[in-house]
C-alpha cells in the first residue's frame, strides 16, 4: 500500500448494467422493513481455548490478572499484551471483570524491541461475561479523550490482521473523556461480537476508527454500543471500512458519525433522540431500523450531505422525516441514490436485489475434543513440514482442529470427514507457497464447513465439495473455487476470484489486491458487503448472464490504471455502488465496459460520470 499521500483523486458513482428500464439521479422507492437487524451478542456461548503456548491467558502466571471488579488488572492485561505484540498470538481474558484505570496501548515495538507488524488478537470468552471495566472518574478531561484501549496504527497501512473480539468495554461513571476502543487494522482484521457501554451515558466516543488515517479495510461486527456522544466515528479518506449488525442507543450527538470514510454499513438498530447516522463522504446503507426517542420528532434519522450516498431497506419511526434536505421524507425507504449514476442500456438506476445470506456458524466445540496440529507432529515454528500431522488430524474424528502457531506444507492436505471448523490464531500456512494449493475441501460429514483466522494460506485453498463453505478472516493468495456449494467469504484478502456458472458467493469486507482481472463472475450470483481493491485490473468481470451487486466500497489505484477498464460486462447484471482514490496519477482511464446482444459501449472517466476532487498532502 501507499503510506504517502502526494495527491489524491477521488470519485463516487452508482453503476447499473440491467436489460430494461431508465436511469435517474436519485430513486425513490418504499418497501416494508428488513426481517434482520442490529446486534445480538449470545450470553451462553463461551468461546474457550485449549492451553498452548498460542494462547496467552492473563489470569495465569506471570500475569495473574484477577478479572474480579475490585483488583487494577490494568499491568497485568498491558504486560500480556507487550509480550505477544505481532507474535500470531490470542491474548485471552476469561469471563471476569477487569478493572483498569488507564489506557491499554497496542505497541509498534515488541517485548523484545522489535518491530510488530500487526498480528495480533484480543479475545474474550464471551462477549457479555467477560468485561474490560474503567475505573469511575478517571478519564475526565473531555478535551483530551483517553481511549480504554488502542489498538495502533503508525503511519502505515501495513498494520495487518488485528482483531478484538467477544469482551465488553465499560467506561463505567464520570469519565466524560472517555472513549471505549480505538482500533486499527489493514487488509484484514475485525472488531467482532463486542459490546462498548457507558454506565451514565457519558464518554466522547464508544468505537473510534478516526483517530488515524489510513484504517481499513476492516470488518465491524455484531457491536452494541450504548451512550457517548458519539457511538461509532469514522473518517480519513483510506482504507474503506465495512459493518454489519450494528446496535446503537443513548448517543447525545450522534449514533454513527462518517466524516470522511468510504462505509458500507448492512443492518443498524438505533434507539436515539439525536439523528441515528450523519454521513459526510461516500456511504452505502442497507437493512437498518432507525428508532426516534424523545425530541427525535423534530429531526431527521439521517443527515446527509452531498457526498455520494445510498441506502435501501431503512424504516424510521418517531423522527419528523427519514433524511434532511429534500431527499425523502418518508418514514420506509426501500431505495435511495443521490449522486450521478451511469447506466449505458437504459437500466434504471436501482439495485437488483438479490438475497442477503448470513454467514452461517458451526458449533463452538469443547477444546477438550478439539484435534491439536502439534499433538499429530506438527511443527508450530514452520521448520518442517507437516503435512502429513495436519492430515493425521483432520482424519481424527474430531470436528475442530486448531492450528496454534505457523505451519510448513509441501503437499495438498484434505479437508474431510468429520471435521467442520479449521482455526488458527493468525498464524501462516505454506509461507513459501510450496503446495499448490494447501488445503483442499471435499466433500464430509458437515453440511458447513468453515476456515478462520490464518494469514496468510500462502498455497492457496481449493473448494471441491457441494458442501456450503466459509472463509473468515484469513488470507489467501489462491482461492480455487470448483464446488456448487454455497461459499461465503468474511473479512478476507486473496486474488484473482474466479466464478462458475450456479454459483453462488456472498461477501462481506472483501480484499483484492493483484495486478490484473480480480473477480470473474461467469454465470454465478454475487453479493458483496464492501469491496476494496488495489492495483490495476478490471475489478469485475460479468459474462454468460452472471448477476452481481457490490455495495461499495473504493479502488485504492495505486498501479496501471490504464490497464483495463474498471467493470467489464457482458450479458450480464450488475449494480454497483463504488468509490475510487488514485495516489499514483493514474487513476481508470476506462471507467465501463459493456457489451449487450453485441452492442459494445464504453464510458471513459472525461465524459462527466464521475465528480473527481483533488487533495493536497496530508490527509483528505
Amino acid at each position: 500500500m501507499i503510506n504517502r499521500v502526494v495527491t489524491c483523486r477521488r470519485i463516487g458513482f452508482v453503476l447499473t448494467f440491467m436489460s430494461i428500464g431508465a436511469a435517474a439521479s436519485i430513486q425513490r422507492t418504499f418497501a416494508a422493513e428488513p426481517s434482520i437487524v442490529g446486534a445480538s451478542l449470545d450470553k451462553t456461548a463461551d468461546h474457550a481455548y485449549p492451553v498452548c503456548d498460542a494462547v496467552v491467558d492473563v489470569s495465569k502466571p506471570p500475569y495473574n490478572a484477577r478479572g474480579d471488579g475490585q483488583t487494577d488488572d490494568t499491568e497485568a492485561i498491558q504486560k500480556a499484551i507487550y509480550d505477544v505484540m505481532g507474535e500470531r498470538k490470542i491474548v485471552y481474558l476469561p469471563n471476569g471483570t477487569y478493572l483498569i484505570s488507564k489506557p491499554i496501548l497496542w505497541s509498534k515495538k515488541k517485548s523484545n524491541g522489535q518491530d510488530a507488524w500487526g498480528f495480533n488478537t484480543l479475545a474474550g470468552q464471551n462477549p457479555v461475561k467477560t468485561i474490560i471495566r474503567l475505573k469511575d472518574g478517571v478519564f475526565t478531561d473531555t478535551t483530551k479523550p483517553q481511549s480504554m484501549m488502542w489498538c495502533g496504527g503508525f503511519g502505515s497501512a501495513d498494520w495487518f490482521h488485528n482483531y478484538v473480539q467477544d469482551l465488553t468495554f465499560d467506561v463505567g461513571r464520570n469519565n466524560p473523556g472517555a472513549i471505549g476502543l480505538q482500533f486499527y487494522s489493514n487488509n484484514t482484521g475485525a472488531v467482532r461480537n463486542v459490546a462498548i457501554v457507558s454506565q451514565d451515558g457519558k464518554g466522547s466516543t464508544g468505537l473510534d476508527l478516526a483517530h488515524r488515517d489510513m484504517n481499513g479495510p476492516l470488518l465491524v461486527r455484531n457491536v452494541v454500543v450504548k451512550g457517548f456522544e458519539v457511538g461509532i466515528r469514522t473518517g480519513a479518506s483510506v482504507n474503506s471500512q465495512t459493518f454489519e449488525q450494528i446496535s446503537l442507543s443513548g448517543q447525545s450527538k450522534y449514533g454513527f458519525l462518517n466524516q470522511g470514510q468510504s462505509l458500507s454499513i448492512r443492518g443498524i438498530l438505533s434507539e436515539n433522540e439525536v439523528p441515528a447516522i450523519r454521513v459526510e463522504s461516500f456511504t452505502g446503507l442497507l437493512d437498518s431500523k432507525f428508532i426516534g426517542r424523545g425530541n427525535a420528532k423534530s429531526g431527521a434519522a439521517i443527515e446527509a450531505s452531498q457526498a455520494a450516498f445510498f441506502a435501501r431497506g431503512i424504516t424510521t419511526q418517531g423522527y419528523g422525516s427519514a433524511f434532511t434536505g429534500d431527499i425523502i421524507s418518508a418514514p420506509v425507504v426501500a431505495e435511495v441514490i443521490t449522486g450521478k449514476t451511469t447506466s449505458l442500456f437504459g437500466a434504471p438506476a436501482k439495485s437488483l436485489g438479490l438475497p442477503a445470506k448470513e454467514t452461517p456458524e458451526v458449533p463452538w466445540d469443547d477444546p477438550k475434543g478439539w484435534a491439536i496440529v502439534d499433538a499429530f507432529g506438527g511443527d508450530p515454528n514452520g521448520q518442517k513440514d507437516s503435512s502429513e500431522a495436519i492430515q493425521k488430524a483432520i482424519d481424527s474424528g474430531a470436528t475442530t482442529v486448531f492450528f496454534p502457531g505457523s505451519y510448513s506444507i509441501t503437499k495438498p492436505v484434505i479437508v474431510r470427514g468429520k471435521v467442520r471448523r479449521l482455526l488458527g490464531t493468525g498464524g501462516w500456512l505454506d509461507y513459501s507457497g510450496n503446495s499448490k494449493p494447501d488445503l483442499i475441501i471435499r466433500e464430509g460429514v458437515s453440511p458447513v464447513v468453515l476456515i478462520e483466522h490464518f494469514a496468510p494460506i500462502n498455497g492457496g485453498i481449493a473448494i471441491e465439495t457441494t458442501r456450503t463453505v466459509a472463509l473468515r478472516s484469513l488470507e489467501t493468495r489462491r482461492l480455487t473455487y470448483a464446488g456448487q456449494g454455497d461459499l461465503f467469504l468474511e473479512d478476507v484478502s486473496t486474488d484473482d476470484l474466479r466464478l462458475s456458472p450456479g454459483q453462488h458467493v456472498w461477501a462481506r469486507q472483501l480484499n483484492i489486491e493483484n495486478e490484473g482481472t480480480h473477480i470473474t463472475n461467469e454465470g454465478a450470483s454475487l453479493w458483496i458487503l464492501g469491496y476494496k481493491t488495489e492495483r490495476g485490473g478490471t475489478l469485475l468481470h460479468s459474462k454468460a448472464g452472471a448477476r452481481s451487486e457490490i455495495f461499495g466500497n473504493f479502488s485504492y489505484t495505486t498501479t496501471a490504471g490504464k490497464l483495463a477498464p474498471m467493470f467489464v460486462t457482458e450479458d450480464s447484471s450488475l449494480f454497483a455502488f463504488f468509490n475510487e482514490v488514485c495516489y499514483s496519477g493514474d487513476p481508470f482511464e476506462t471507467l465501463i465496459r459493456e457489451t449487450r446482444d453485441g452492442v459494445v459501449k464504453v464510458v471513459k472517466r472525461s465524459e462527466g460520470t464521475t465528480t473527481p476532487y483533488v487533495a493536497g498532502p496530508g490527509k483528505n
